[in-house]
């Protein structure tokens, strides 16, 4: 792994830094955002003052508080082809002052070449967004359920976070309507002697023969030093034993058959090496679909209606891997860099992964400045969870753990409603809010509905 960066980085230095120059800075622009959210919400579903054999304390019941997220950014342009952005972080709750909180993180900081050899290559270099598609495989670092402990909602409000980027070398080559990107990011650099390196690599094609289709190719691989020990050994296994590798193949077609209708899909293989720390080594055969239609109405109101549907696969031996043997197939998706939420809370109980999820929404102007969206989502799993209970290993549910029945397969359901007004040109409040209704799964210890209510102000400038 080390010497594939070095090489790498090698490459880059040789071919593209030294045709950089010195050049004084022709614009700067300074822009920013300030969002404050007052949230409350409870995820217990009943389950209180409890404790498990996998974590030990209360169970979190419901939280209120308050949280300020501050983005600072700064993007200038030193020629034609040369500019470079800059943008700094704070998110924070209020009243704490500890480091995390207070600290100003780096956001993004990278800057990009333009015509790069050839007329058609733009290089963008350091720490940047990368989203592809509809996010399904690549969007966030962390995934949508979590962020990094630099952070100060950090197992508190994970899934708010505004932090997206990853530290990433990407090669854009744009022939109007072809478009292919080359992408390398470390998601995780370890500064130990462990070997536990989290890196990104692929690419992905996209094909426009007219305004109204999109085609898209991609081929994406994380790539985990997994942090094996084995106990009759001073010190990690091999790293040849310890690699659990995830190789993504996945194609994406965006198709508006009219004015009206917009046709999403997506269907992407994981293969592959799977290993989970206790020595089981599984070869990986995972797949995912999504199919997405959005209706527009074309009336006064830009009302839109929607039917979303994913499928994630999983595995029987997902939450028992000690059943499974070397050489066997492990069948349950990664969720990869995804940054998709079906609904707000159920996004906060189960990962990206082992389940059929059903999305219906609706959106509509009440009047020129005030819009809404209801959204109903519905899961259910593809493989029935083994355990008597499920513990939640990130997020801000952390440490909570729920009771199961596992005789059926349904969730829950939930139903969330969004009010954004537009107070004017750059300033927002936006109401969300959402109910939880446990299915089956959840046993009678968990049978009471879980909710949100989040009220945002946000101004951009």
């Amino acid at each position: 792994m080390k010497r594939r960066k070095l090489v790498f980085l090698f490459i880059i230095s040789f071919f593209f830094i030294p045709s950089l120059t010195f050049s004084a800075v022709n614009n700067i622009k300074i822009s920013g955002d300030v969002t404050s959210q007052a949230i409350t919400r409870d995820m217990s579903l009943g389950l209180k003052g409890a404790s498990s054999n996998i974590f030990t304390g209360e169970a979190k019941d419901s939280e209120d508080f308050l949280l300020l997220q501050t983005r600072l950014r700064f993007d200038a342009d030193l020629t034609e082809n040369v500019s470079a952005v800059v943008q700094l972080i704070n998110e924070r709750l209020w009243g704490e002052e500890d480091n995390t909180n207070t600290d100003i993180d780096l956001d993004l900081a990278y800057f990009t070449l333009k015509e790069m050899i050839n007329p058609y290559l733009t290089l963008t270099i350091g720490r940047q967004p990368l989203r592809f598609g509809n996010a399904f495989i690549v969007g966030d670092p962390d995934t949508n359920r979590s962020v990094s402990s630099a952070s100060g909602l950090y197992q508190v409000a994970d899934d708010l976070s505004l932090r997206k980027s990853f530290d990433a070398i990407r090669a854009n080559l744009d022939y109007d309507n072809f478009i292919l990107d080359l992408i390398y990011a470390v998601v995780n650099e370890s500064s130990t002697n462990v070997a536990d390196d989290v890196s990104l690599y692929g690419v992905n094609a996209q094909y426009l023969p007219d305004e109204t289709v999109l085609y898209e190719l991609y081929f994406f691989a994380k790539d985990k030093d997994y942090d094996t020990y084995n106990s009759s050994l001073s010190g990690p296994t091999t790293l040849q034993d310890e690699e659990n590798k995830v190789y993504c193949l996945g194609t994406h077609i965006k198709k508006d058959f009219s004015e009206k209708l917009t046709l999403n899909f997506e269907v992407a293989h994981q293969f592959g090496d799977y290993r989970d720390g206790s020595g089981l080594h599984a070869h990986r055969d995972a797949w995912a679909t999504q199919l997405g239609l959005d209706y527009k109405l074309l009336n006064k109101a830009y009302s839109m209606v929607g039917f979303w549907y994913t499928f994630l696969s999983g595995d029987a031996d997902e939450y028992s891997s000690s059943t499974g043997s070397a050489g066997s197939t492990y069948t349950a998706w990664d969720p990869m860099f995804e940054d998709q939420t079906g609904g707000e809370l159920i996004n906060l109980i189960l990962p990206h992964t082992n389940s059929h999820t059903i999305n219906l929404y609706f959106f509509t102007y009440l009047r020129k400045n005030l819009n809404m969206l209801i959204k109903y989502t519905h899961q259910r799993l593809v493989k029935n969870h083994f355990s008597e209970r499920y513990a939640i290993s990130e997020g801000p549910a952390y440490g909570n753990y729920y009771y199961l029945d596992g005789s059926s397969k349904h969730l829950g359901d939930e139903i969330d409603l969004k009010l954004t007004y537009d107070y004017s040109e750059n300033t927002q409040f936006i109401l969300d809010s959402g109910v939880f209704i446990p299915g089956g799964l959840l046993a009678s210890e968990n049978d009471n509905t879980g909710y949100m209510v989040r009220l945002s102000a946000r101004v951009n400038f």
